[in-house]
């Protein structure tokens, strides 16, 4: 049975008198980085996805939200199970490998979990800041290639709203609020403590690396060194943390001086292959090297892990090391669990006595 067939799915009445609110997608929780990756979908390619996933399965609107913990379809349509049926056959030619995966829920349901996503809930790293910018920039991409209509657009300002008072009401971000934040951690768990100075690369000068750059200035043995295509956004990051930017190839090349490699890129293919890895190894004279890839797609390769002195982490790997600090937040959780399940229900009540739009596709606010 696919996971969300039965107890994942609410059946009900609908989200609203003229449509109803589908959602089908994987995360973190129900697929390794392996399958995630095959799903990702980059900014760019959303638009045309989107036009095709309205056209060809009768949709009101959809939304595609693909971040490194997931990739999730919301939809507005007239008939729920027929767009989750044709949702799950869309997903599943894009990798039949998630086809055992993918939830969906439908209604109040998928409000409620859009809340959660937005709010940091449902992330590896819980409470985390970046997910509730990311659920506004792809809300606003398939808004602006006017693919939303009335229901998706008030849910995803509603869900923006509720990630900030989650966040406002609620201690739920305190302590590890981030993949860079967790992947600094995991540096300090893995690296011997007599080590004097630390020498990381960042690969990428995205939001992750800003985080992982900011975590790092805790620690004054630090010496960071931030390496990308676009070698102004790496001096620019890099000046703001007291780093060394550097080009892409130089960074490469300076892997045989590093201790940490973080590395966070949107990059579509392996950026440190195994070769590469493995022809610098004997430079190291027996040093340890941590990588930790936060990218989905991935941005290191797999088989990196068989070199000596290699210790390779993947994005799925830092759940282990925040769980420590929720045992120590299990008050906020459920007090920001009350709020999400307050705010849904509010929600479905007033969309319930809201008027069918005029038209009831491509609406716009």
């Amino acid at each position: 049975m696919r996971t969300g067939d039965s107890e994942d799915v609410q059946e009900g009445r609908p989200l609203a008198s003229w449509s109803d609110l589908v959602l089908v997608g994987l995360s973190h929780r129900e697929a390794g980085v392996e399958v995630r990756e095959k799903l990702a979908v980059s900014p760019e390619a959303i638009p045309p996805l989107l036009e095709a996933l309205v056209r060809d399965g009768g949709l009101n609107g959809a939304v595609v939200l693909s971040t490194c913990n997931r990739l999730e379809i919301y939809a507005s349509a007239p008939d729920a199970q027929t767009a989750e049926s044709f949702l799950r056959d869309s997903l599943a030619a894009r990798c039949p490998e998630s086809a055992g995966h993918l939830f969906a829920r439908r209604g109040e349901a998928a409000v409620r979990h859009l809340f959660r996503v937005a709010a940091g809930l449902d992330s590896i790293v819980v409470g985390e800041h970046q997910i509730l910018g990311q659920v506004k920039t792809f809300y606003h991409i398939a808004h602006d290639a006017g693919r939303t209509d009335k229901i998706l657009n008030k849910l995803f300002q509603s869900s923006i709203g509720a990630g900030k008072a989650v966040r406002s009401r609620t201690g739920i971000a305190q302590g590890i609020s981030s993949c860079g934040g967790a992947a600094v951690a995991l540096a300090g768990k893995v690296l011997p403590a007599s080590q004097r100075e630390r020498r990381i690369l960042l690969v990428g000068a995205g939001k992750m690396a800003e985080t992982a750059a900011q975590h790092m200035l805790e620690d004054r043995r630090a010496q960071l060194v931030i390496a990308n295509r676009d070698v102004e956004r790496a001096r620019a990051l890099a000046s703001q943390f007291g780093g060394r930017a550097v080009s892409l190839e130089e960074g490469m090349a300076a892997i045989a001086e590093m201790d940490v490699i973080i590395a966070s890129t949107a990059c579509p293919h392996y950026i440190v292959t195994r070769e590469r890895l493995a022809a610098l190894a004997g430079a190291r004279d027996g040093r340890p090297l941590l990588v930790i890839d936060l990218g989905v797609p991935r941005n290191v390769d797999p088989a990196a892990a068989g070199i000596p002195g290699v210790h390779l982490y993947n994005v799925d790997d830092l759940e282990a090391v925040i769980s420590e600090t929720l045992s120590r937040r299990r008050g906020e959780l459920q007090a920001a669990e009350s709020i999400v399940g307050e705010l849904a229900g509010e929600f479905c009540g007033a969309l319930a006595q809201e008027p069918a739009p005029r038209t009831l596709t491509q609406c716009r606010p």
